[in-house]
């Protein structure tokens, strides 16, 4: 499988230690909805060691938060066969147990890459993701987050204990887990991470505004408004462009910095999209993920469609950046008009619905094309609004895998980024890791992180006067 794992590591302020031991690691962690990866650093020397990473285990839970949420308030069922542990215990123990495979397989990794006869000793985590995924992490109840007022159990910015972690003690109004289940328990017999070893939780925002986007914050160089001219080292002068971050998936998150002016204080604004899993392809006719053999490029060629397939292997399905770039060669091409329907080159499903074919294996739906058209026009949606409050064309800083795998002229052409943003565009590859990965160096950097939390103001979309129609007008392409 496709994780963007590399990224771009923030300047740390703080100067290197060269007394630490040459095998004491650091691990950074950045647990997404759809995966979940996993760096080791040299804390001696600040050099990467390596990346592992893998697809989120919860997702037979849920394909995305909301799902996941609903599942994990579900109470246990009980009966005279058999005991099934409630959502939380399971959402919970799972993702602790994939978390333990990744320790054992990075550390393995580590052991060759470090001095020989002295095993690689973990003095630090950094666990970033968003609210709900941190809060499965650490066992912090979900409840708040299943309906409004939408209120998050923890909003993190706090240092643990991985045996509190494992166990869901973190805080202290902390989810009643189940004890582990027996394919479980073996995980909590041994552990490769000693359980007194510092985990590091970066802050939160608000509920569906997690660390993942403050970690991306610090990727994207964002300053805290009031203090743009703290730690700049000589030549070097403030912020003074608008910034525009946002991390494009199933919960699309963004963030815009708003320079200070002479009587104006800058600040942070913060709102989310839920554009759904099309971007994922979970709901595409076709799709997965983006592992060899998904088509991820479109293209029209000498009268013909001709795909592009990760691995150069034989077509079996489409993934997210495939999708958006099939849409955008239809529009092109007059195979679709601005509404999205179908004019030429269509063919007929079993069920008599319509279909353009890519390969004998592939195809995109009428309803693939709608369905994109509603993920597209709920992110537009926000990156307009982000666009209206900003004081200027901003800097449009693009993290993630999705939006790293992304063609932004095909992104563009079906209106998913705004037009006057394709040449301004900074892709960071996963923010969320590399701003994790700074923070097992710097303690300024994580008072940084929790200043730019606090200042950040939220906005709700939803309760936007006139919300709705902005969100039907961008529908069309």
């Amino acid at each position: 499988m496709q994780i963007e794992t590399s990224g771009i590591i923030p300047v740390i302020p703080e100067q290197q230690d060269n007394s630490i031991s040459p095998v004491s690691i650091g691990l950074a962690v950045d647990v997404g909805t759809t995966t979940v990866a996993v760096s080791a650093w040299q804390l001696s020397n600040r050099s990467h060691l390596t990346t592992v990473a893998a697809k989120n285990v919860q997702v037979r839970y849920g394909q995305d938060v909301i799902k996941r949420i609903a599942y994990a308030i579900r109470p246990p069922l009980r009966g005279s066969a058999q005991n099934i542990e409630s959502g939380s215990s399971a959402l919970h123990y799972s993702i602790i147990v994939q978390l333990e495979k990744l320790f054992t397989q990075i550390l393995s990794i580590c052991n060759t890459k470090l001095p020989r006869g002295i095993p690689p000793s973990v003095s630090l985590i950094v666990i970033t993701g968003n609210t709900t995924m941190l809060s499965f992490v650490a066992g912090v109840p979900v409840n708040g987050l299943a309906a409004a007022p939408f209120t998050a159990g923890s909003l993190f910015n706090l240092t643990t204990e991985w045996g509190k972690v494992r166990t869901g003690d973190v805080i202290e109004n902390k989810d009643n887990l189940d004890n582990p289940t027996a394919d479980t328990l073996q995980v909590f017999n041994t552990s490769v991470i000693p359980e007194d070893t510092k985990v590091y939780f970066p802050p939160c925002i608000g509920a569906f505004i997690g660390a993942d986007t403050v970690c991306a914050m610090l990727s994207a160089g964002f300053p805290v408004p009031g203090a743009e001219t703290v730690n700049l080292k000589p030549g070097e002068s403030a912020v003074k462009a608008s910034l525009l971050l946002a991390d494009i998936g199933t919960n699309t998150e963004m963030a815009l910095y708003i320079p200070s002016t002479e009587d104006k204080p800058g600040k942070i604004l913060c709102t989310s999209a839920a554009a759904g899993p099309a971007f994922e392809a979970a709901n595409i006719s076709c799709g997965m993920s983006s592992i060899d053999g998904a088509v991820d490029r479109v293209t029209y060629q000498n009268g013909n469609l001709r795909c592009q397939v990760i691995g150069n292997e034989f077509a079996q399905g489409i993934c997210g950046s495939g999708i958006v770039s099939a849409a955008a060669t239809f529009l092109k091409n007059k195979f679709i008009d601005k509404n999205g329907v179908f004019i030429r080159g269509a063919s007929k499903l079993g069920d008599g619905s319509t279909c353009i074919e890519l390969t004998p294996a592939v195809y995109i739906s009428q309803q693939d094309i709608r369905n994109l058209q509603l993920a597209k026009s709920a992110v537009k949606t926000g990156l307009q609004y982000m666009l209206e409050k900003s004081s200027g064309l901003p800097v449009f800083c693009i993290a993630g895998g999705f939006g790293t795998n992304l063609n932004l002229q095909d992104a563009c052409e079906i209106g998913l980024i705004p037009k006057q943003l394709e040449n301004r565009c900074v892709v960071l590859g996963n923010g969320a890791l590399a701003g994790a990965s700074a923070l097992l160096f710097s303690p300024s950097l994580r008072n940084k992180a929790a200043e730019l939390a606090r200042k950040s103001i939220q906005i709700n979309m939803a309760a936007i006067p006139g919300f709705q129609k902005r969100f039907l007008s961008y529908i069309d392409f």
